[in-house]
């Protein structure tokens, strides 16, 4: 797709020019921008920006700002501390690459990035200045109550010790890992745009894009768990499908994003519904 090849030259760029005195953080931090990925959070920027009446260049501001965020989520996650892996996408991971110490840095960079480059969507926003209220939001979309906080309640779920290795956690849990993990930069990607440009939470407008938004997190999370069936017993501690069921995740995750007011209005819609219907027994 164009835009999103604009883009990824532009984030590269980004990385490239950043101010640093160390070579290597900056070496590693173009090892991970040029890590291959759909880019689905900021083509949601993107399409949702474009909704909402933001510039092109605060579009590409809000995208860089949330794909540092996922960099630095993916480079933390493939640590030994937690998800332990050596490839990512069919490139050494970024501590096997580099190192550890350099792995972790350059997470934090990219989070510490991240914030500077939303600090220039200030000059953007409506009069009243609805600035701190999306600052908040993104901030809570990456926090201990959005996206760190689905991966400490996955840490917590994983070394319970008071459950066998091979014993799959309540669906309630699963679900609520999910939706912070996954959903909540999600949520920041698609609605982030709409709150720079002075659409409150409690509008009409803002609650069907969040309803859209909330389905679109679900329907990737049981797609990402169908490409994961044969995990072994550990790991298939925390698949939604051990609970509900193949066939009927499917069915609501299709269902909720028929359902959604918008959906059409964003193509990542048509690629995953695609993908899950791949996956329904004929």
């Amino acid at each position: 797709m164009e835009w999103i090849a604009a883009f990824n030259l532009q984030f590269l760029k980004r990385m490239e020019h950043a101010p640093l005195r160390s070579k290597r953080l900056r070496e590693a931090l173009i090892y991970a921008a040029k890590s291959p990925g759909k880019r689905i959070r900021p083509l949601f920027v993107h399409e949702g920006g474009t909704l909402a009446g933001l510039t092109e260049t605060a579009i590409f501001s809000l995208a860089s700002a949330l794909e540092c965020v996922h960099l630095f989520s993916l480079i933390h996650d493939d640590l030994p501390a937690l998800d332990n892996d050596d490839f990512r996408r069919g490139m050494p991971t970024l501590h096997k690459q580099f190192d550890e110490g350099t792995a972790l840095l350059t997470g934090d960079e990219l989070l510490n990035f991240a914030y500077g480059i939303f600090s220039e969507l200030a000059p953007y926003c409506e009069t009243p200045n609805p600035f701190p209220l999306a600052l908040r939001y993104f901030a809570d979309a990456v926090g201990g109550n959005g996206m760190i906080g689905g991966q400490m309640a996955e840490i917590e779920l994983m070394s319970d010790p008071l459950k066998p290795a091979n014993e799959t956690a309540d669906l309630e849990k699963l679900l609520l890992i999910q939706d912070l993990k996954t959903g909540a930069l999600f949520r920041a990607s698609i609605l982030t745009p709409f709150l720079l440009k002075g659409i409150l939470p409690e509008s009409k407008t803002f609650q069907e894009y969040e309803t859209f938004a909330n389905a679109f997190g679900f329907a990737f999370q049981i797609a990402d768990d169908l490409e994961d069936e044969t995990q072994d017993a550990a790991q298939s501690r925390k698949n939604i499908l051990s609970l509900m069921g193949k066939q009927n995740a499917i069915d609501l995750a299709l269902q909720r994003l028929d359902a959604s007011p918008h959906s059409s209005k964003f193509s990542a819609t048509g690629f995953l519904k695609s993908k899950l219907q791949s996956k329904l027994q004929r």
